[in-house]
């Protein structure tokens, strides 16, 4: 089973692509789907109070993600204590996640993981793919959710586009329409898919 790794930069259009390899009928797991539900357990609630304390959850004791995000996205030295809680989890969970469709005999999966190079996962996958976008394109596409400020400083949080391209085996290009986006997504995966057969035939 192929493993394809999709990552990008914050709002550079992952989730789409993610939805066209849907359309395709090709197994998608979300890493930021996984984290969500992780958010929900009592461990890792407990964890988030016993380092980051109560201030961060809403008065229903669910994680108030907006707080939290505005405390890891301004300290590096918070966002490392709240990876080293949460990334543990959600590798073990995507694993048990890939052993289902392994055994189900999926030729393929794709996997969309944002911090896929931050978090030196390069090794777990056949195939990665970087969406991007620029940076004005992006905050125009995120501008009723997220202010400029908050754009740029989640930007900034992450490895640049630019050391992610040279890292990826290939790169969509966001930055038009959704007809563009998917006509390179389309030529990518009857490449990925006909490298792969050649790998099955020997």
């Amino acid at each position: 089973m192929i493993r394809i790794g999709l990552t990008g930069s914050f709002g550079s259009g992952k989730s789409t692509v993610l939805g066209f390899f849907k359309k395709r009928g090709i197994p998608a797991v979300s890493c930021d789907g996984i984290v969500k539900q992780l958010l929900k357990t009592k461990k890792i609630k407990k964890r988030i109070e016993e380092v980051f304390g109560k201030e961060y959850f809403t008065q229903d004791g669910k994680v108030d993600k907006k707080k939290l995000a505005a405390l890891i996205f301004s300290s590096a030295k918070e966002r490392v204590k709240l990876n080293g809680i949460i990334h543990p989890y959600v590798f073990e969970k995507l694993e048990k996640r890939l052993d289902i469709y392994r055994k189900k005999g999926k030729i393929a999966v794709v996997i969309e993981i944002p911090l896929l190079f931050e978090t030196r996962s390069q090794k777990l996958f056949d195939v990665i793919i970087s969406v991007f976008a620029p940076r004005s394109v992006i905050k125009e596409r995120l501008q009723k959710k997220y202010s400029p400020e908050e754009v740029d400083m989640r930007l900034k949080s992450q490895m640049p586009i630019k050391k992610k391209i040279r890292m990826s085996d290939y790169v969509i290009d966001n930055s038009g329409s959704i007809i563009e986006t998917r006509k390179q997504f389309e030529k990518i995966l009857e490449e990925i898919i006909r490298r792969h057969l050649s790998w099955q035939r020997k």
